[in-house]
């Protein structure tokens, strides 16, 4: 048995990267919540500007979300005027979402805020560690993706 269990759970790289989501989540929110902004919401807007109109189910295949919570999100930013929702012409079973001139204004204002928040994140490291933690992270991301609930899914 384990003489100290909580420090070594508090050393398992599972728990730091949910206390590194933690932290992450609330500077994001500390730092953008003049245009009550959440980073699941800036993701969506970013990519529905880079990529265009998509429906709701690849555009939660772009973002690793799921359904559900893609569509709460995308009802969130529609109330506020930020994307638009129509049947999509092509499947009338689908809703195609449209990122709204508004939405991308939001986004450009928001996009110097979300730079800052990555610097704040990562301020502890010196500039080489920052790299070698970002290209590690999207290491075990990329390996990994295929035993998410919600891979994402390239668009062809």
């Amino acid at each position: 048995m384990d003489a100290h269990p909580l420090s070594r759970a508090n050393t398992l790289p599972g728990n730091l990267l949910r206390r590194c989501h933690q932290i992450s989540v609330a500077i994001f929110l500390r730092k953008c919540e003049v245009f009550q902004l959440t980073q699941l919401q800036y993701v969506m807007l970013s990519a529905l500007e880079e990529l265009g109109p998509l429906d709701q189910v690849t555009l939660g295949r772009q973002t690793a979300l799921d359904r559900n919570t893609v569509a709460g999100v995308v009802r969130k930013l529609e109330n506020r005027g930020l994307v638009s929702r129509r049947r999509n012409p092509e499947d009338r079973r689908a809703m195609r979402v449209t990122i709204t001139e508004a939405g991308r204004e939001l986004r450009a204002r928001v996009a110097p805020l979300v730079e800052e928040v990555q610097e704040e994140i990562l301020a502890p490291l010196p500039p080489d560690d920052r790299k070698t933690l970002g290209r590690l992270l999207k290491r075990i991301a990329d390996e990994h993706n295929h035993r998410s609930q919600v891979p994402i899914v390239q668009a062809h």
